[in-house]
Parts: structure tokens; C-alpha cells; sequence
């Protein structure tokens, strides 16, 4: 009975919560000189992630670029079947980050999937 006290209180201080990643796949790199890119997109997704490692779904065939922000600190690791761990690529709470990658439609056989977890 206690125990389950503890997590009620725990839960009830905010300590217990799962954070999200938001994930946007584009097929169009842009162009060097802009930093922005190219609408519409292709797909979005969300990741619920903790303490636990988590994999995204796999990413269209034909993306090529992928933002990326969550609402808190992440770590993060891109590959097939990719495993993230606490000191790997820190993706900072609430930043935007963009990452090019080869498309599955080029490179058969590389459909890419992003791992997270938190700290």
C-alpha cells in the first residue's frame, strides 16, 4: 500500500511523465544557402519516450531531411535498429534540429529509424 502511495505522489509531483519527440520527414533537401525547408512534408510522427530507449517508425522511402524537437532532454541515434543510450547525440529540450539522411529509395535496404531516450 505504501508503495503505490509513492507512486501516486510521484505522479502527483510531476516526476513520473513521459516526454515526446516530433518528428517531420521531407523528400527536398533545400538549397545550401537557405536554412529552411520545403513544404508540404512528407510525414510526421511523435514519440512517447522516458528513461526506456524507443524507436520511431521507419521513415518514408523517399525522405531525405528530418526535424526533430522534443519538449525535453533527449538523446537520440539514427540506423536501422538503432539503440539510444544516455551519451549519445543530446538533443536539447524544446530546440529544432534538422538531420540530412540517404533515402531508402536510394540506398535499398536503409530504411532509418530514429531511437530516444531520455535522461
Amino acid at each position: 500500500m505504501r508503495a503505490l502511495f509513492a507512486v501516486l505522489a510521484l505522479a502527483v509531483c510531476g516526476l513520473v511523465h513521459a516526454s515526446t519527440c516530433s518528428i517531420t520527414e521531407y523528400a527536398e533537401r533545400p538549397p545550401v544557402t537557405y536554412q529552411a525547408a520545403y513544404v508540404p512534408y512528407l510525414a510526421t510522427s511523435t514519440v512517447t519516450y522516458t528513461t526506456t530507449q524507443v524507436q520511431s517508425p521507419v521513415f518514408n522511402a523517399a525522405t531525405s531531411l528530418i526535424r526533430i524537437t522534443c519538449d525535453a532532454v533527449a538523446y537520440i541515434n539514427f540506423g536501422v535498429n538503432p539503440g539510444a543510450t544516455v551519451g549519445m547525440m543530446r538533443l536539447p529540450a524544446n530546440v529544432v534540429e534538422y538531420f540530412t539522411i540517404v533515402p531508402a529509395n536510394v540506398y535499398p535496404y536503409t530504411a532509418l529509424r530514429l531511437a530516444v531516450i531520455g535522461p
